[in-house]
Order: C-alpha cells, then structure tokens, then sequence
C-alpha cells in the first residue's frame, strides 16, 4: 500500500468515528504546553510565542551581530580531510536575523518563521561561510468541538549537522523553523532539508483521545567531493558531485491517551518507520532500514500555584529494527531492544525553569548511513538573575552504536552551552555565550565521509541582539 493510501485510510478512520461522540462531553486535551511563566515579576528581555503565550497576533524581528573566537581542532582518519575553512582556529563575525509571526484564535492558530544564519571570515578568506537558511510554517485547526488538525513545514538549507543524536525536552513551536546551529559546522558542505508532520487529534470521551501522526522527512547533500572540500569539475569550473548520503524517512503511528486522574494520563502508542539511505559514489547503495516502535508510558503535569508547573513524562517499550546486517548487506538483520525516555519541565520560582530528558531508541539522523541506537541525555535552565539580565545554560551528551551491532559504544558527542543577555534598552541587548562541542567517530563507518571522524571546538562569542516587534494588536 502506497503512503498515499494509507494517509487516506487513517483521515478515514479520524473522520468516520462513532457518531455517539457527538453527545459527550468536551475530550480531554492533548498534552500540555511548557510550563508558562504567568506573574513573573520581571518581563522577558526578548517576546516570543514563548515568553508571550497570551500574545493573540504579532510579528516579531530578532536579530544579532557578534564577533566570535573559534578554537576549532579536527582530527583526520583515514582519507577524510575536513573543510580548510572551518578547521582554523580564528575570528569572525557572526550574523543572525529571524522574523516570527502568529496568531491564535479560538478556532484556529497559525504561525511562520523565516530567517539566515551566517558567519563572515576576514583573511585570507574574506567571504562567508557555511550560511544557515530557513523557513517554517505551522497551523492548527478546530475542525470540530472532538477533532483537531495540525501541520507543519519545516525548509532549511544549512550546513551538515549531526544533531539529531541530542534529547531534548522542549517539543518544537507550532511554525517553528529548525534553529540556525552554524556552530556546530564542521565542513562548509550544505544540505537541502524538508521536514512534514500531520497530527489529527480525536477526542473518545471525556477522558480519552486519540491521536493519528504521520511525518516526511528528506535531505539531500549537496556534496563538493567525498571529503568535504571543493574539488574543480574536468572543465575547470566547481562543481558539485552527488557524494553525499541522501536520507529519506516517513513515519505513521497512533497515539491513545486515558485521563486517570486530573493531573495524570496513561499513554500507549505505536509508530513504523521506514527510512532510506542511498549513497551515489563511489557505488551506488541503497539501506532501507524500517523500524517498529511499541510504547506505553504516564504523563504527570500537577499544577503547584497559578504560576508553577511541573510535567513528568515517563514512557518505555520495545523497538525491532529490521536492516541489512552490517557485516552482510545481502542479509537481513533484526535487533530487538528495550527503549523509552523521561522528560521534565519544572518551574522554579516565578522566573526560572528547568528542564531535563533522557531518550534511549533508534536515531535516524542526516549525516548517518544508518540507523544508530543511542543512549542520550540533556539538562538545561534558564531564568532571570535580576530585572536585566537573563541566564541560559544547558549540557547535553549522547553515546551509542550502529542499530544492527550489539558491542559496546562506539560514538560519543557531547555539547555545552552558557549564554548571558543584559537589557540595554527596550530593544537592544548585549550578549555574551560560551560553547563547547565535542564527538568522536572514529570508530563508526556509519558517517558521512565528507564529516571529520572527530572534532572538538570551544567558542566564545560578545554582541549585540535586537528585539523589534513590528506589529502588536
């Protein structure tokens, strides 16, 4: 059955339910927001759909300016040579600009993200450097008082990252685009990324909801040479060449939700995956991995006052991978593993937040020639030390092997954020931030061969950022 038909069969099982839903009680809502800081003594330094969840329509501008120190060490293995650019240790200026709009009604809510990330390197170079593009639309619709739909759109042109393999506890913004991470570039080779969701929310009763999700995700390399530097064409012009692993994968699952008590659910879920791989040069290869997923779990979100929430979420299941062998490609392999995760987001106080997750599962993330099962881990907060001046920091470390190989962990990465903004005016602030961004590949021949097997970086960075909010009702 096509992906075509099988998004048709499940609009139909959302839409023709039983017609005895219709004479019960509103359903119960869908999982809760992040924690929302309502009575804060101090006002955000920057608005956004989070700092503003009461914001009912705007369009907002951020941007920044920064000049950045890059300590930048790279490793070779092999015949890997990493980019000539972002291997130097150096200075350069650092640009980033984002425009945001939403706006939310009673029945309907949409919102839209749209910006560029790029840093500039003075000699010898004199030119920008891995540029960071992207878009994305969301919206999510009332169709009925029992049946919500919503969809997003993500477009993004940006260098090769390798962050997928991070927990995180947060689910995106509705609209939201994937955050410019230039940071974390290691090659000035880029990417065209498109990421599709659909979600249908069915309300059963008054305790009980059903979801329908579904996703489409693409990426295609727009590799220079299989090492990652550019490489002139036989005519003498650049040229890319079709190097890289393009990576495709699209998921369906339903999601059941029972309200236990007024401030705990019970959660069941299952989800297929099916995900391809296919390389050009110097064979062409296809991996064609699919992945079942089974998962039942309890979500806990207690309000303590009017303006403290906390939401624990706990789930655990099993996942059957079913691939190539990596030893074998004729052979097809089966792996069997326990996974779950557990995440938290806890208000402390009326200005601070703190939020954790920990996820054990299959990651099918670019830059990967396969599926790999991973061990991850995040922590972060983020909160006001005084009426001018915000603090974020965050710490985050992920380890774990190719999906068909049961040995111990042949990857590691682990990043470190620190970030200080002090108010200068209502509109402009200063900036400072500390990042720290570390993995080792060494050992696994899942990576792309245009990235470095092994990079760390430490990078220090001082600006300015600007909040303009260009329309308020």
């Amino acid at each position: 059955m096509t992906r075509g038909r099988v998004g048709i069969v499940l609009l139909c099982i959302v839409l023709c339910s039983s017609s005895g839903v219709m004479a019960q009680e509103p359903p119960p809502e869908g999982p809760p927001e992040a924690p929302i800081r309502s009575g804060r003594p101090f006002r955000a330094i920057f608005g956004d759909a989070r700092a503003e969840p009461e914001l009912s329509r705007g369009v907002d501008f951020t941007g920044s300016v920064s000049g950045v120190y890059d300590e930048n060490l790279l490793a070779d293995f092999g015949v890997v040579t990493p980019s000539t650019t972002l291997d130097t240790s150096g200075t350069y200026t650092n640009f980033e600009g984002d425009l945001r709009f939403v706006r939310r009604g009673s029945r309907l809510q949409v919102a839209g993200t749209g910006g560029a990330n790029a840093r500039y390197y003075g000699s010898p170079f004199a030119q920008f450097i891995a540029p960071d593009y992207h878009v994305g639309f969301g919206m999510s619709a009332r169709m009925s008082p029992f049946t919500t739909l919503e969809v997003n759109q993500t477009l993004s042109y940006s260098p090769v990252l390798l962050l997928g393999l991070f927990a995180t506890a947060e689910p995106p913004l509705l609209g939201e685009a994937p955050p410019p991470a230039t940071d974390y570039a290691v090659t000035d080779d880029r990417a065209l990324n498109g990421n599709t969701s659909v979600r249908v929310d069915r309300g059963l009763s008054d305790r009980a909801l059903v979801s329908f999700v579904g996703a489409f995700r693409r990426s295609h390399y727009l590799v220079a040479s299989p090492n990652g530097t550019d490489s002139a064409s036989p005519n003498g012009t650049d040229s890319a060449s079709p190097n890289g692993t393009d990576f495709t994968s699209v998921d369906a699952g339903a999601l059941y939700r029972y309200r236990l008590v007024e401030d705990g659910d019970l959660v069941f879920g299952y989800t297929y995956r099916r995900a391809r791989y296919s390389r050009a040069e110097p064979v062409t290869t296809t991996l064609n991995p699919d992945e079942h997923v089974v998962l039942a779990g309890l979500e806990f979100h207690p309000m303590l006052s009017d303006a403290r929430r906390t939401v624990l979420t706990f789930q655990a299941g099993t996942s059957l991978v079913q691939a190539p062998s990596a030893s074998n490609v004729f052979v097809i392999g089966h792996q069997l593993r326990l996974i779950g995760d557990v995440s938290l987001l806890h208000q402390m106080g009326r200005t601070w937040q703190l939020a954790g997750a920990f996820e054990r599962g299959t990651a099918f993330v670019e830059g990967l020639s396969a599926p790999v099962f991973t061990d991850a881990i995040s922590i972060s907060t983020s909160g006001f030390v005084n009426d001018r001046t915000d603090l974020l920091a965050s710490l985050s470390y992920s380890n774990g092997v190719p999906s068909l190989v049961s040995t111990a962990p042949t990857f590691a990465t682990t990043t470190a954020n620190v970030r200080v903004r002090v108010l200068l005016s209502s509109r402009w602030a200063f900036t400072s931030e500390y990042l720290y961004y570390f993995y080792d590949f060494s050992k696994t021949p899942q990576l792309a061969p245009e990235l470095a097997p092994r990079a760390r970086r430490n990078s220090v960075r001082a600006g300015l950022a600007l909040w303009l909010p260009l329309h308020r009702p």
